[in-house]
């Protein structure tokens, strides 16, 4: 297999294998509550999940058959337990989707590996990067040359994943000319670089989530994935993506297992209700079905593949949000409970609403002259 073909993953995936399921069930499934209601960093977790090979299916060095769409399967399956946790493992896999789209070879072959195995961890500064190039807000960092480096100043609100010595990739802009971009690896704890909790939220408490505060941080030319920034947009956008689906996609799928316990009970009833079990189903499994497709050529830079990308991230957000309600009037009462798996999954998917790109940044992107014609295929 060539390398171009390795590294644009081009293989589809099984699902998660029982190694995985194991891990699962033993290191994440009993803390899940305390993730939730504590705010527990599943720290040992996600090594665990590391060591079993969760974040190395999309990675040409550290996978036989690298694959996006493998990628996508396993964080579903972390998110039907945890959407917290596929919400780590979706930052783990998009740290070292970066380093595997970077030209810095070096800096990939020394990191990359402590992200795939789950010894470092990793995390994503990107949704304000990604927000400015769209013209939604403007870039929070800027940097200004330096012999052998940058100089990089400014507050990037929200970032995931992290902890002391935790790496996270992200994009600041040219203090000097503000239209050369530039993106680079980022270590939590160097100097100059200092994390801060700055809010709570109503759900995914335990993943690390800080503001990052840049002060005249030096970022040595070693570090950067991107000096200009170029192409590599287009080159991590629709993997970056993709691989956000995998939590949307676990917790549809909780919320159509709670749908089934529901009307084990209450089926008399439930049956009513506009929408069940297999409706949902049949929907999960024909979005999966064309995320399988698009996932095999990540690197595709026509617009049709982009567009068909956008509008897969779009109607997974949307299914999740219709089966996170369905499954609450399915369960009634017994749902609208604190600290019922309802109420948990409800929460979860907003959050996949919300996430960078948003659902009203996916519509913006999809009203794009060249994209527009998408909106006609949304359900």
């Amino acid at each position: 297999m060539s390398e171009t073909a390795i590294r644009t993953g081009a293989h589809a995936a099984p699902p998660a294998d029982a190694a995985l399921r194991a891990v699962i069930d033993a290191e994440l499934a009993p803390i899940v509550k305390q993730i939730d209601h504590d705010g527990l960093y599943p720290a040992q977790a996600m090594r665990a999940l590391g060591a079993a090979g969760l974040f190395s299916h999309h990675l040409a060095a550290h996978s036989a058959r690298p694959s996006i769409g493998a990628a996508i399967d396993a964080m579903a399956a972390v998110g039907e337990t945890c959407m917290s946790t596929a919400f780590c493992t979706w930052c783990q896999d998009a740290s070292a989707w970066y380093l595997e789209q970077s030209d810095n070879a070096t800096l990939r072959s020394e990191l990359q590996g402590g992200l795939a195995q789950g010894v470092t961890m990793g995390g994503t500064g990107l949704s304000n990067p990604m927000k400015s190039l769209s013209n939604i807000e403007k870039f929070k960092l800027r940097g200004r040359r330096m012999p052998g480096g940058y100089e990089v100043s400014g507050v990037l609100p929200w970032v995931s994943n992290l902890g002391d010595g935790h790496l996270f990739g992200t994009m600041f802009e040219d203090a000097d000319n503000p239209g050369h971009r530039i993106m680079a690896m980022i270590r939590c704890g160097q100097p100059g670089v200092d994390i801060k909790m700055n809010a709570h939220f109503v759900a995914l408490e335990g993943t690390g989530t800080y503001s990052v505060l840049f002060r005249r941080a030096f970022i040595a030319d070693e570090m950067l994935l991107a000096d200009p920034l170029g192409d590599m947009v287009r080159r991590i956008k629709a993997g970056f993506i993709l691989l956000q689906t995998g939590m949307g996609i676990g917790v549809t799928q909780a919320c159509i297992t709670l749908i089934r316990e529901a009307d084990v009970t209450h089926g008399h009833s439930n049956k009513y209700l506009p929408r069940g079990a297999d409706d949902f189903a049949g929907d999960l499994a024909a979005v999966r079905g064309e995320i399988t497709k698009l996932s095999a050529t990540p690197l595709e830079q026509a617009p049709e593949y982009l567009r068909a990308v956008l509008t897969a991230r779009l109607q997974v957000s949307e299914l999740t949000l219709e089966a996170g309600q369905a499954a609450l009037m399915h369960a009634g009462a017994r749902g609208y409970i604190e600290g019922s798996p309802v109420n948990r999954r409800i929460r979860e998917g907003h959050f996949v609403a919300i996430i960078t790109p948003s659902i009203r940044h996916l519509r913006q992107e999809l009203s794009r002259p060249e994209l527009r014609m998408a909106i006609g295929s949304l359900h």
